[in-house]
């Protein structure tokens, strides 16, 4: 982790993403953080999983981290990233240095699609599949929380969720800007 913080602290944008422990971000727990900030290469920090699995402590990982997501030098961009600004603050960390959101993004670009969504993004605009989160903690009344599910899963699909947003943003950026010329 002090590996990956003292990488961070020298990056100028971080894309991030949490992954929790329920929908609403008011009552979830955060399971893990994932972290990119060059295309193609995501970083999963988990903090619960199932008993067995490799997991850091909740409380010190948040202390660790929350200087880099407290610093608003480090631009900071996400997808729904809302949602991580409010399971953050319970927390009691103060995200700083938001510059984009890839759902907001795509709303604005095209409203009248019906789906903004990750999922969504990645095959519109990268023609990627990504890992549905069923595929991780299946459906249904069998269905599984996200910290219930195997960690080296939930760490693949996590740092897809960090990925992606920063492999759209230029694309995103570049339909904004055309937009605006229009």
């Amino acid at each position: 982790l002090a590996v990956l913080i003292s990488q961070m602290e020298q990056q100028e944008q971080l894309s991030i993403d949490t992954e929790t422990t329920a929908i609403s971000p008011r009552i979830a727990e955060i399971v893990g953080y994932s972290f990119a900030w060059r295309p193609g290469q995501a970083f999963y920090v988990p903090v619960r999983g199932p008993e067995g699995d490799r997991v850091l402590d909740p409380a010190d990982t948040a202390a660790a981290l929350k200087p880099i997501f407290e610093n608003p030098v480090i631009a900071k961009i996400g997808q729904n990233i809302k949602y991580d600004i409010i399971v953050l603050r319970t927390l009691g960390i103060e995200l700083r240095g938001i510059v984009f959101d890839t759902m907001v993004a795509d709303y604005l670009i095209d409203s009248g699609e019906r789906s903004h969504n990750l999922d969504h993004l990645a095959k519109k605009y990268l023609g990627h599949e990504t890992i549905r989160i069923s595929e991780i903690i299946g459906s249904g009344k069998n269905q599984l929380r996200m910290d219930q599910a195997p960690v080296a899963a939930v760490g693949e699909y996590a740092a897809e969720d960090a990925d992606v947003p920063l492999r759209v943003l230029p694309i995103l950026a570049d339909r904004l800007s055309a937009d605006d010329a229009k």
